[in-house]
């Protein structure tokens, strides 16, 4: 892992309502350890969805040296999406591009874990302020709600998952793993049936599957505590597609659920893994539920395209967990 220096100015962008409201609270604290740390910062609030994808992109087009996502995994999904974007339109290489920093005050923070990002504020900070960083891979995913395309850190998931996570982030007083285990009992009182999917796997084979799930993915957890994909790297140029290889019952799933907390679904039959750089996922009947990173892309549309773009961003991290 070759590290480069990155602090330089940094554009901190802070959800406040991450954490259902609670990130609001930790602003002090996080202007409080950059002064210790004699850090070149500012701070700015996003007040509706989506503002962190334009002031990421502003904050490239302005010459920030690290551009920090205050808040959960959907805010470090926007300010990816909005580094991105303003990457491109600079025409800037990976290496000579802006560094992407994490403070997580969220609900789940799954990338700030794979990413090794301390779980304390002040820790973070003095992370950022050492200013190392290392290349790696992001994901972009085009459909449903986002034709142009949406670029992902962590990953994207497919039918039971998404109806799990819709259901979490709807709760207004219940935040982190217990959101979740809680809408996953509320998705098993109307458990979903299988989805006839059509999978082309790097533009070469073509695999077709009854499953209630599949995740694509870049990073190893989603859901604040379900390891989706056991074996994924960030770094390794591939997306780990992990999906159920049939249809499974009611009573199974249970079982199946508590091996998601070790990563160890894919030891029993049910659960199968690939690796790819591309596929495109289609389903006739148009029923295909999905998110990136958390984020809802569609709650039913007939395909979607993923792409892996190889150390294509820098990320101020650790090693991953």
């Amino acid at each position: 892992m070759i590290e480069r220096g990155c602090a330089g100015r940094i554009c901190i962008i802070l959800n406040p309502h991450a954490d259902k409201g609670g990130a609001e609270k930790q602003r002090s604290l996080i202007e409080n350890a950059c002064k210790e740390h004699k850090l070149d910062y500012v701070i700015v609030e996003t007040h509706a969805c989506r503002d962190a994808i334009g002031f990421a992109r502003s904050a490239v087009h302005n010459g920030f040296d690290t551009i920090v996502a205050a808040g959960g995994d959907g805010t470090a999904n926007e300010v990816l999406d909005g580094m991105v974007r303003g990457i491109r339109e600079c025409a800037l290489t990976p290496e000579n591009s802006p560094c992407l920093g994490i403070l997580p005050v969220g609900r789940g923070n799954d990338f700030a874990w794979v990413a090794g990002i301390p779980d304390t504020l002040t820790d973070a900070v003095a992370l950022i302020a050492n200013g190392k960083a290392s290349l790696i891979d992001y994901g972009e995913l085009k459909g449903g709600n986002f034709p142009q395309g949406r670029c992902f850190l962590n990953g994207v998931g497919i039918g039971f998952e998404p109806m799990v996570n819709y259901i979490a982030s709807d709760f207004t007083h219940v935040s982190g793993m217990l959101s979740y285990v809680l809408a996953l009992i509320k998705v098993m009182m109307n458990y979903p049936k299988a989805s006839k999917l059509k999978v082309l796997l790097d533009n070469s084979d073509t695999i077709e599957i009854d499953t209630q799930q599949m995740s694509i993915c870049n990073g190893r957890r989603m859901g604040a505590a379900f390891i989706m994909a056991p074996e994924a790297v960030v770094d390794d140029g591939l997306l780990d597609l992990v999906y159920a290889n049939r249809p499974v019952g009611i009573l199974r799933i249970l079982s199946l659920v508590l091996r998601f907390f070790k990563g160890t679904q894919l030891s029993t039959p049910y659960f199968s893994m690939q690796r790819v750089r591309s596929l495109r996922i289609s389903d006739e009947e148009s029923k295909i539920v999905c998110h990136a990173d958390g984020e809802e892309i569609s709650r039913g549309c007939g395909d979607i395209e993923i792409e892996i773009f190889p150390k294509g961003l820098n990320c101020i991290r650790k090693q991953q967990t």
